[in-house]
């Protein structure tokens, strides 16, 4: 039973990693201009599709606090990152933090959080037929 929750914490570690160090790949990538900030691609790339890859990163490192993950839990994790990323829009709107307020990142953290859900929806089904 460890290995296979070991396992299991293993690949959503991995998964989280690998969009942790997508997402601050296209941000640095666009930020330095090294590509051209000028289209609305290179815009909603570098300030939408980071944010998302940061939101699926959080999501995946939140859901191995625990060792029965149901769907109660998930959703209480896809609730908690959401607020968490709410908060932090705020944040920006009152000058608390750095940054520039956005409907859209919070539409984005929305859809991040979907993808993740469904991600590890499939994943919990994949691990259920193992069984």
């Amino acid at each position: 039973m460890n290995v296979q929750i070991s396992s299991s914490i293993f690949k959503r570690v991995v998964l989280a990693i690998i969009a942790f160090v997508i997402g601050v790949a296209i941000y640095w990538l666009f930020d330095n201009d090294f590509l051209s900030k000028s289209n609305l691609v290179c815009t909603i790339t570098r300030n939408y599709l980071s944010d998302g890859l940061w939101v699926i990163s959080f999501f995946f490192i939140a859901i191995n606090f625990s060792k029965n993950i149901t769907k109660r839990y998930i959703l209480l994790t896809s609730i908690f990152v959401l607020c968490i990323g709410v908060i932090f829009e705020i944040m920006q709107l009152t000058n608390i933090a750095n940054g520039t307020f956005d409907f859209l990142d919070i539409l984005v953290y929305f859809i991040a959080i979907l993808i993740a859900c469904l991600v590890e929806k499939k994943y919990m089904e994949v691990e259920n037929e193992k069984i």
